[in-house]
């Protein structure tokens, strides 16, 4: 049961990865700022009182909470990029050759860190090349 539960997470991650780490950076950068707010200017005008009300004396804990929160998703958000910036290097090649030599590392690309569609564009630029 548990492990089915992690297959279906990771699947999902896997397929919005980008959405996901996007999400988390804004929500983490609005902690940031809640717990920046709280704890050096707290008289501000700007200050979300309300916030800062409810979380009471913890708004250092959000705030170190924030930034690590931040730090993994924006690590995420720039190593998807990064692949999907990659991906499109070695399969915009046309040359039969150089897309043979990166064939390793444009599988395991598609596969294992972006979705399904770079699967499908894969598969479509191995029929052009004609390899099996």
């Amino acid at each position: 049961m548990a492990s089915e539960w992690r297959k279906d997470l990771d699947k999902f991650l896997q397929e919005h990865m980008l959405a996901v780490s996007s999400v988390f950076a804004i929500i983490s950068g609005f902690m940031i700022y809640v717990g920046m707010m709280g704890e050096f200017y707290s008289t501000s005008s700007l200050s979300p009182d309300l916030i800062l009300d409810a979380i009471g004396d913890y708004d250092v804990f959000v705030f170190i909470f924030g930034l690590i929160i931040f730090g993994f998703s924006a690590y995420y958000l720039w190593l998807t990029k990064h692949y999907m910036d990659r991906f499109e290097e070695i399969i915009s090649t046309s040359s039969k050759r150089e897309f043979q030599k990166n064939w390793t590392e444009i599988e395991q690309i598609a596969r294992y860190q972006l979705p399904k569609e770079y699967r499908k564009r894969v598969a479509d630029a191995r029929k052009k090349f004609g390899l099996k």
